[in-house]
């Protein structure tokens, strides 16, 4: 099973609420550590939203009746296109892309690597379904 990083404060501040690592084992997520204002919890890989503290704090804060329903995103045209290559059809026959704009906390890029490697095992059966790459923009 795979297992997040989290800071108690922050994901605290995420879920606007305090109390929450009573609450994560009503995510179905399983605490395996806790140790100086941090927690290292299981989740399930049916649930990929969970592979973060902010997937979780949507997940706390509905648990908790603050804010339920879909979280929405702004999606604009970045004005980049992409386009792959003929010869990798066979092994990668689709391909999308987003651009994210503003600066990401050292903690952040940190979550999104782990996220992105456990979506790589899970979802995309170790590579061979799909894969994900994050980059510089610039």
């Amino acid at each position: 099973m795979p297992v997040v990083d989290l800071e108690c404060g922050r994901l605290e501040e995420l879920a606007g609420s305090g109390g929450v690592l009573e609450m994560l084992p009503f995510l179905g997520l399983d605490i395996e550590s806790e140790a100086g204002g941090a927690v290292r919890v299981e989740y399930s890989p049916n649930r990929p939203d969970y592979s973060t503290e902010y997937g979780i704090a949507l997940g706390l804060q509905g648990l908790a009746g603050s804010r339920t329903g879909i979280y929405p995103l702004r999606v604009d045209s970045s004005g980049y296109s992409m386009r792959a290559d003929e010869s990798v059809s066979d092994v990668r026959p689709r391909v999308t892309g987003i651009a994210a704009r503003g600066r990401l906390s050292d903690h952040l890029i940190r979550q999104i690597i782990a996220m992105q490697e456990d979506l790589h095992d899970g979802l995309g059966r170790r590579r061979r379904a799909a894969s994900i790459g994050v980059h510089d923009l610039d």
